[in-house]
């Protein structure tokens, strides 16, 4: 019997444990060279060790997403400041039903990570790290020096969006911010340090398979979920 104790899996199948929340996340391409190889490289996989003996288990690639920003969440509901933790927990409850309150909201609508109508931000050069012994992500680099200044003008922007959040609800995201897609969870954190030899092997094969590839990210939009497979286009 596998151990489970990372707190977003409930079951090897996999299945999904419940956790409610918000995000601002790229809107996904139409259609782009990155992501088709990154899911023909994980195919190539599917029957490595990473997943059959250290129990990584993937996320399926149509909720694949790069958020630049997380808001309130399951996780962070204890951090919320007492005087508003009612009524995030009543929007967490309801499924996060539109219209979203405006008194809860009102930072992040009027920040420009969602003002902006074209982050134009290029990626590529795909890394594949653990972090933190819970999950597997493809750490991605600006393609180029354009790329590069964007990045650190969306930075900006979120850093100015975590201050006024954070001021006035008591929750944070991390300060640091490195684009990624998080491609799957470990089953407990034994299993994900025992495996850096295959997630040492995953990084070079999906390096190769995506080498040349570029993921362009244009505009962010306000997503709500329910578990780690439930990212969608609710738009703000």
């Amino acid at each position: 019997m596998i151990p489970i104790t990372n707190p977003k899996l409930a079951g090897l199948e996999p299945r999904w444990a419940p956790f409610r929340g918000f995000s601002l996340v790229f809107d996904p391409p139409e259609e782009d060279s990155f992501s088709g190889a990154l899911r023909a490289g994980l195919a190539a996989l599917e029957n490595d060790a990473l997943i059959a003996d250290f129990y990584l288990r993937l996320l399926p690639a149509a909720s694949f997403h790069v958020t630049a920003w997380d808001g309130v969440n399951d996780a962070k509901l204890a951090e919320v400041a007492p005087e508003f933790r009612a009524a995030w927990e009543r929007f967490l409850q309801a499924g996060a039903a539109k219209p979203f309150p405006e008194d809860l909201f009102r930072d992040v609508q009027a920040s420009e990570l969602l003002t902006c109508p074209d982050w134009d931000l290029r990626l590529g050069g795909v890394r594949i790290e653990n972090w933190s012994n819970v999950s597997l992500v493809a750490h991605l680099e600006p393609a180029d020096a354009a790329a590069a200044v964007r990045l650190e003008r969306l930075r900006a922007a979120r850093d100015a969006l975590s201050e006024a959040f954070g001021r006035r609800f008591g929750v944070r995201p991390h300060p640091d911010y490195e684009p990624h897609v998080t491609l799957g969870y470990f089953a407990n954190a034994d299993l994900a340090t025992a495996s850096a030899p295959a997630v040492a092997r995953w990084d070079a094969a999906l390096r190769a398979a995506t080498t040349g590839t570029i993921l362009t990210l244009r505009r962010l939009h306000l997503s709500v979920f329910s578990d780690m497979t439930s990212f969608g286009a609710d738009l703000a």
